[in-house]
């Protein structure tokens, strides 16, 4: 069985002074799928972006507990947190691709600004994720142009790129 890429073990939440998570104690083995299931606001958002610090951008939000990736501690002193960004990925259910650029841009533009990669290693990268995901007939369309279902296989393919 692979080892386990991510855990957390008791990992509280607080905004201000409302608890949104208890005690999350999980272990994420690399290579497997696992789903979150729940009722809205039962905080499966919450926990994903705990996952990769998304919630040092909002003011008054206090963490407990642990959150491990490769047995680092993701909320440990000197952790450089746009290189952990770098390496956890996310697709939410509000994927926002820009409206402006095509399919192919919406996967080159993260790569080429944030993770700092020449435009044709960028290009062949989201190529390699979006002919994974079906999606490379589409990679001169608008995101108008395409299906609500279409543009999650191309959130997916940018956040894999």
């Amino acid at each position: 069985m692979a080892a386990v890429k991510i855990r957390t073990d008791q990992l509280n939440l607080y905004y201000g002074s409302r608890q949104a998570l208890r005690n999350i104690s999980i272990g994420l083995r690399s290579g497997a799928v696992t789903a979150l299931i729940g009722p809205s606001g039962c905080g499966k958002s919450t926990f994903l972006k705990a996952l990769n610090r998304m919630h040092d951008l909002i003011d008054n939000v206090r963490i407990e507990g642990s959150v491990y990736l490769d047995d680092m501690d993701i909320y440990g002193a000197g952790v450089d947190v746009e290189g952990l960004r770098r390496r956890v990925g996310m697709v939410f259910q509000s994927f926002n691709l820009f409206n402006n650029m095509t399919v192919l841009q919406n996967c080159i533009i993260g790569q080429t600004k944030v993770l700092k990669k020449g435009k044709e290693e960028a290009k062949k990268n989201a190529m390699k994720y979006l002919e994974k995901v079906g999606m490379a007939p589409y990679i001169h369309a608008k995101p108008r142009q395409i299906s609500g279902g279409q543009k999650q296989r191309v959130a997916i393919a940018r956040a894999l790129a």
